[in-house]
């Protein structure tokens, strides 16, 4: 979903660009480009898709010209601003390899972007073998044929070798694709258990899809959460298995979207949020749900989830129009959390990458509930 309209315009390398030696840290600018293979295999394959040539400048501080790591509960690892040819960009939905050493991601005009990621000491130093293709309907077509809403993805997560998209103005709110086996060629089949869901119109309908990890009460189940789709003032979520659903709210709180979740090992769910507003101003925040609050019994009862805020960002901090994200964790036991922006095709946004990881003395902690009285049943 875009927090900004479309304007004409776009910021591009010229296509002369592709054919040129791709190059490192020259006035402070890194391209990112197609290269050698990852150190890891990717959890995914890229076969039918196309070598990009990116360009990106590193992003050292989060706060420009100021030394600051520490966000909130969060610690900010770095990142880059990404800048690709006619067609790049739009990027709305994110998930990352295990080990952190590739990122896959949908664009939503309908395009699948895969990348290794290298890294020093923990920060992400470049990306290496970026490639695009488009997302294919279920006859293996493009989804986007010359009209931006056959192909809205917007959620992306991984279960299994599979890729799960969520879309906004399909029919088929979630599908499959096989990228483990078929690649960027995969067919999207519609999951059947997200029919509940094809009710939902607009383009505030389905932005964040994320599978609950085992162990926990939904293993097994998808949670799929609307942007603003709205409950007596709170946002709507399904946890869907096979044929059954169960609808869950969401304190919606200071009029921030919801554009992108996922759950910690623990159970515990991470959601991005995103606010654009011309009195108030644009921002951006994480929250931390307690797998705790995230059960069959307190759900049914129609409690009202809520959460605390592990970060809240503004214009004054390395932020764009922040809609994907996705978490992994680090062989010590840290969850790190990588964002990525949705540039909307503007020349005046950017592509944004950035890294944060929980602070230790956070990492471990069980979120504190909010007051009681937030946390009872409304709507």
């Amino acid at each position: 979903m875009r927090a900004v309209q479309k304007t004409a315009g776009r910021r591009g390398i010229p296509a002369a660009a592709a054919l040129r030696t791709a190059w490192f840290c020259l006035g402070g600018l890194a391209a990112v480009f197609a290269g050698p293979a990852a150190a890891e295999p990717l959890p995914w394959s890229v076969a039918g898709g196309t070598a990009i040539t990116i360009e990106a400048k590193p992003i050292e501080q989060f706060i420009v010209g100021n030394e600051k790591v520490n966000f909130g509960a969060l610690q900010f690892r770095g990142g880059f601003a990404l800048l690709g040819s006619d067609g790049f960009g739009a990027f709305s939905g994110l998930a990352v390899s295990a080990d952190g050493g590739g990122l896959l991601a949908v664009s939503d005009t309908g395009r699948w972007f895969s990348a290794g990621i290298t890294r020093d000491r923990g920060r992400i130093t470049g990306l290496t073998d970026t490639t695009t293709g488009p997302i294919r309907n279920q006859e293996g077509a493009p989804l986007n044929q010359g009209r931006k809403w056959y192909a809205d993805a917007e959620g992306l997560t991984l279960s299994g070798g599979k890729a799960i998209v969520s879309f906004e103005r399909q029919k088929g709110k979630l599908r499959s694709f096989d990228l483990a086996d078929q690649g960027f060629l995969a067919r999207g089949q519609i999951l059947t258990e997200s029919n509940v869901l094809n009710r939902i119109k607009g383009n505030r309908g389905i932005e964040a899809v994320a599978i609950p990890p085992e162990g926990s009460a939904f293993a097994g189940s998808v949670v799929a959460i609307g942007e603003r789709i709205l409950s007596g003032g709170n946002h709507s979520g399904w946890i869907l298995n096979g044929g059954t659903s169960l609808r869950f709210k969401i304190r919606r709180r200071g009029d921030f979207d919801i554009t992108a979740a996922d759950f910690l090992p623990n159970g515990d769910l991470l959601l991005l949020e995103r606010r654009f507003s011309l009195i108030l101003g644009s921002a951006v925040r994480i929250r931390r749900i307690a797998a705790a609050d995230i059960n069959p019994e307190q759900l049914a009862a129609g409690i009202v989830l809520d959460g605390l805020d592990l970060m809240t960002a503004d214009l004054t901090h390395q932020i764009d129009n922040m809609e994907g994200m996705a978490v992994r964790i680090d062989p010590d036991g840290t969850p790190v959390i990588l964002l990525i922006s949705d540039d909307n095709m503007n020349f005046f946004q950017r592509t944004l990458l950035l890294e944060f990881a929980l602070r230790p003395e956070e990492f471990g902690v069980t979120p504190r509930p909010r007051p009681a009285s937030a946390n009872q049943p409304r709507g």
